[in-house]
């Protein structure tokens, strides 16, 4: 297979404690690796104890009680120990010959292919069979290691990625599924102390597992998801768990148990929400039918993918994060107060209000460093915006959702998004955000080593300002995104250029508080180009300026949310109402 790397193929799926959603969170994730990213993908059902996994996909029970799996492969080569026959029994050969291909148009993915491994042949007689094998047994008198490993070969030598699902609690199948045979493993765990306690002795027996039981590779990577998740009702009592064990993770990160890369907003980075309405089947979120695609379960599902794809892709591309402001750091009472004003514009049923606050919440948890929360307030935005009509908001909130995602190194669906809020910024003659999105997608090309298609962008730019209206709103905006797209692909002497004409028109405007801005701006810009001449200093403000421009400041903020919490807060954010369906 060419789609990932040698030693990153296996993962395993487990849980300290059963009602997770482990195996739910698996097929989700194989879903995905297959339909959206291409993958071929095997989908193992190690649970033997209770099996489960192939009724996600649609396998009907005659073809599982007809067809061979897990535990008949070991039990023949148990067998063929016992009778000490010369050769490893025809199971060995015959196991990919028991792959379950899912074709069916309900559950197969469009594009690569997914099969699933049963626990075994689920007739009559499994409970029988089981109950006769002891893995302790197994492994000390008929060779299970090397049976695991020619199984292990077997699979890893047919699929892009193989997916495990184990069984919970410490056990022998445990051991053998965390430890032996992936290469990473995703532990779930639900928001309580028992499930947390026992979720953390797992991933350090893994971390302090000896060479000769990982049969000589690298210890496993390890991810750590929380599920079950309060998204409403009790979710304060949801934020008190986070913030309580948030220190038991940093604690793991400090010993190596997980990775802050993999973690970039902690323990909270994997949360998987507890949606109730899913609650009642074994099912696949796909698109279609009673799914939404900006379902939180379905966005979770889907980040959890994308970290889990560019890990087995080996993916990292340098990109440079955005000019840095410590004024505009989020404090804790701009995000109560933003969720406070939230949950009162959902209640008194004002839909396009309540898409506003959650991107500017989305803006104030991204400062905050909690970047995967802020993108999934932002992705409910854009949802919202798109079914409303809203679509010069959807433009901006695309955008918007692109540089989030670039800032946390998702490259692929951050162009994704970009490429979108394109399309439609240029549907609706939205050109501040059109000029956002090529500036975005300029400096990814440029970091990719492709600059002729990072200049092709920028001179794209160049058509936009021939159609600005002297006059018009936005025309400033524009500009001070242009001066970033220069400075973000290289050209530091043509921004500081464009930044003195910017300064220039921004003290012409008689805006305050837009000259405020700009001079914020060009003074982190002007700190940031070391060795370019006459980048603009912000000239000092007189007190009666300062003063002017305070009360401007405190009046235009008191106002933008008083009329719905009562409450002031500091945040600014593009995303206005447009009087209507489209303006």
């Amino acid at each position: 297979m060419i789609f990932t790397e040698p030693n990153r193929r296996v993962l395993t799926f487990y849980s300290y404690k059963g009602g997770v959603g482990r195996t739910m969170a698996l097929a989700n994730v194989a879903y995905r690796l297959a339909n959206t990213h291409g993958l071929s993908v095997i989908a193992v059902d190690w649970d033997l104890e209770a099996p489960g996994l192939h009724r996600f996909f649609g396998v009907s029970p005659d073809v599982a009680g007809s067809t061979s799996g897990i535990l008949d492969y070991f039990v023949a080569w148990r067998d063929a120990v016992a009778r000490n026959a010369p050769e490893p029994p025809p199971e060995v050969e015959r196991v990919l010959d028991w792959l379950i291909p899912i074709t069916d148009e309900k559950h197969a993915p469009r594009f690569g292919s997914l099969r699933v491994l049963l626990a075994g042949r689920l007739d009559k007689t499994y409970g029988d069979r089981l109950a006769g094998f002891h893995w302790q047994d197994f492994y000390s008198r008929t060779e299970g290691s090397a049976a695991v490993e020619t199984l292990r070969e077997k699979l890893v030598e047919n699929a892009d990625v193989v997916l495990i699902d184990s069984r919970t609690g410490l056990t022998d199948i445990g051991g053998i599924c965390t430890i032996q045979l992936p290469d990473g493993v995703v532990l779930l765990t639900a928001p309580n102390h028992q499930s947390f306690e026992g979720t953390e002795r797992v991933a350090r027996a893994i971390d302090g597992a000896p060479e000769k039981e990982r049969a000589g590779r690298e210890k496993p990577r390890v991810w750590l998801a929380v599920s079950r998740v309060p998204l409403v009702e009790e979710s304060y009592l949801a934020d008190e768990w986070f913030g309580h064990h948030n220190q038991l993770f940093e604690k793991g990160v400090q010993e190596g148990l997980w990775f802050r890369e993999d973690h970039p907003d902690g323990i909270r980075t994997h949360a998987l929400p507890h949606r109730a309405r899913w609650g009642f089947e074994e099912k696949v979120l796909r698109e279609g039918g009673m799914v939404d695609s900006k379902d939180p379960l379905v966005l979770a599902y889907e980040q959890l993918t994308g970290t889990l794809l560019r890990w087995l892709r080996k993916e990292s591309i340098p990109i440079p994060q955005p000019l840095a402001d410590a004024s505009t750091l989020s404090r804790p009472e701009d995000i109560a107060a933003l969720q406070e004003e939230a949950a009162a514009a959902e209640q008194r049923g004002d839909t396009i209000g309540l898409a506003i606050t959650l991107y500017k919440l989305a803006e104030e948890l991204h400062s905050a460093q909690r970047h995967e929360e802020g993108i999934r307030k932002i992705e409910q935005a854009i949802g919202i915006f798109l079914s409303r009509g809203a679509y010069p908001e959807h433009a901006r909130a695309l955008h918007r959702l692109g540089d989030m995602l670039l800032s946390t190194g998702r490259v692929d669906e951050s162009e994704e998004a970009l490429r979108k809020s394109l399309t439609v910024a240029r549907q609706v003659d939205e050109k501040v955000t059109e000029a956002g999105a090529l500036t975005s997608l300029a400096a990814i090309r440029f970091h990719q080593g492709n600059e002729r298609e990072a200049a092709d962008l920028i001179r794209q730019m160049d058509t936009i300002e021939k159609r600005l209206i002297p006059g018009e709103p936005g025309v400033l905006e524009f500009f001070i995104y242009k001066i970033f797209a220069f400075y973000r692909t290289g050209r530091k002497e043509q921004a500081a250029e464009l930044s003195r004409r910017i300064m220039s028109a921004a003290r012409a405007t008689g805006r305050p508080e837009l000259e405020a801005f700009i001079e914020k701006l060009l003074t982190r810009l002007g700190n940031a180009l070391p060795g370019v001449s006459d980048v603009p200093v912000p000239r000092p403000r007189t007190d009666e300026q300062e003063s002017d421009h305070s009360q401007n400041t405190a009046s235009d903020q008191a106002t933008s949310t008083r009329h719905r919490t009562g409450r002031k807060r500091t945040s600014s954010s593009p995303i206005k109402r447009s009087g209507g369906r489209s303006r």
